[in-house]
């Protein structure tokens, strides 16, 4: 495993905060740090990176309403990795709203027969979702960015609470471990709409301001092709009341081969662009994502 980044005990004690502040305070918090998110002069750098991937995939600005609808969003989904473990089973079911039930029967099905893998965008509340395939039977398996000494574990001891197994982006045998959870049975999701390494896969996204061509990560479909294991989709995102609506698909075709790999992942990527372009407002897209779209 490579070094980790420098402890920051502030930070986790913030987290920690986080975790324990009641509902009542912080939804008010939330709306106050939005609003300064939103309207702060020149803007902080992920607020402009938001609306220059939202310009990119709509083909108009983000006015001022869809930034704070956006990032009131993103706050939620941060409350909820904040405070998830702590939510009782009812809670967690009353937040779920499946929108394809054949979807979900046909990957519970799948994980009848063995290890399932799932990939999800930067959308919604992954975190969520995830709670609520443990609670189903469904036993989940993830990877966290790297995070400081203290805060990896803080995240990764939160969610084994909840049934997920957190192993860490920066272990050189996470490939290993995520290959074993799957013969165990487990269903790991990965979050793959960004790519981080130098191995990506190269896709098109047909987007409503035209096509952008872009790498995705190659993990997901790996796995799938190298273990036989069926590959799914899945989106999320916040409708009324704060409920997570979820879609699934697949099980998606992985061929063998770079071709059947490339195949597996651009069907993927069909079914990420085609939600993301419906609820852009949803993508906590803060990083660079296009090619020359940089804040």
């Amino acid at each position: 495993m490579s070094p980790r980044r420098h402890h920051r005990p502030g930070a986790l004690a913030l987290l920690r905060l986080g975790a324990h502040l009641p509902w009542w305070l912080w939804r008010p918090v939330s709306v106050l740090g939005t609003v300064v998110l939103a309207t702060a002069p020149g803007g902080f750098t992920p607020v402009r990176q938001w609306r220059l991937n939202y310009e990119r995939v709509q083909g108009r600005p983000a006015g001022w309403t869809t930034t704070y609808r956006a990032f009131i969003g993103w706050m939620e989904n941060t409350m909820i990795s904040l405070q998830l473990a702590g939510w009782s089973e009812a809670r967690i079911r009353r937040r779920i709203v499946m929108e394809d039930s054949d979807a979900w029967a046909r990957l519970e099905a799948a994980h009848a027969e063995g290890g399932v893998v799932a990939a999800l965008p930067h959308m919604g509340s992954w975190d969520l979702v995830g709670a609520y395939a443990c609670l189903e039977g469904l036993p989940v398996t993830s990877v966290a960015e790297g995070l400081p000494d203290g805060q990896f574990e803080y995240f990764r001891d939160l969610r084994a609470r909840l049934g997920f197994r957190i192993y860490d982006v920066r272990d050189r045998a996470v490939f290993t471990r995520l290959r074993d959870d799957l013969d165990e049975g487990r269903v790991v999701c990965l979050v793959a709409d960004r790519d981080f390494s130098r191995r990506g896969v190269p896709v098109t996204w047909h987007l409503p301001a035209g096509d952008a061509r872009i790498t995705m990560p190659p993990g997901p479909g790996l796995l799938a092709q190298q273990t036989g294991r069926p590959l799914f989709g899945a989106v999320t995102w916040f409708g009324r009341a704060g409920r997570l609506h979820v879609l699934v698909r697949g099980p998606m075709d992985v061929a063998r081969g770079a071709d059947g790999l490339e195949a597996g992942v651009q069907e993927l990527a069909d079914f990420f662009c085609a939600q993301i372009s419906e609820r852009t407002v949803n993508w906590h897209m803060m990083q660079r994502f296009f090619k020359g779209v940089v804040a």
